[in-house]
């Protein structure tokens, strides 16, 4: 059944495992195992791979044992292993697009809820930002308003009857003011008035 290593012939041993006696199957394992091996792993990059495909190449050709010509069954095996990988490597690009989708979906709901989170965070933000306003004396809240919406210090200066330092001083302590009021609620601790006193 075996003359050497260089001189195996799976012939007998495919006619007694046909014949019923399927244990000998491994000896068929063994003489081609790593033939089958070396096959799947010139073209699989893990080895856990190669060990699963080369699993399911034996069980196949045992299931097909029966369609063999053991005069070719080297090639009969190769033929199951290029099956097999053709297999494997669409279950691993289902298996890819799947992880795909599932990436995408989740990137889709974060977005949406850290969206909601930040125009939540933008419009508190913006609320606490005028509450801080409206808490500026009149003056000083005005000249604020103005340095917000783009009003020149020149242009202030005449309607407010001020020096143009005095707009810029004061428009300082405005902001200055209204970064301690968005950090801590308060206004009492600058002096903002000029003879003026917080609302």
């Amino acid at each position: 059944m075996v003359l050497s290593r260089g001189a195996f012939d799976p012939q007998p041993i495919i006619a007694a495992v046909l014949r019923g006696e399927t244990d000998l199957f491994r000896l068929l394992v063994r003489e081609y195992g790593l033939f089958v091996r070396g096959y799947l792993a010139a073209r699989l990059h893990h080895l856990e791979d190669v060990d699963d495909v080369a699993q399911e190449v034996f069980l196949v050709a045992f299931d097909r044992l029966n369609t063999c010509d053991p005069a070719h069954f080297r090639q009969w095996l190769i033929g199951i292993a290029k099956n097999e990988l053709r297999e494997h490597w669409r279950k691993q690009s289902r298996r890819a697009a799947a992880m795909d989708r599932f990436r995408e979906e989740v990137a889709t709901v974060v977005e949406v809820e850290v969206d909601a989170s930040f125009r939540l965070l933008r419009a508190e933000h913006i609320e606490r930002l005028l509450d801080c306003i409206s808490r500026l004396p009149d003056r000083v809240r005005r000249i604020v308003r103005a340095g917000l919406d783009g009003v020149r210090a020149d242009e202030l200066a005449d309607e407010l009857g001020m020096h143009r330092n005095a707009i810029y001083q004061a428009r300082f302590r405005g902001f200055a003011a209204l970064r301690k009021c968005m950090e801590t609620g308060g206004l009492d601790m600058l002096d903002l008035s000029n003879g003026e006193s917080a609302r």
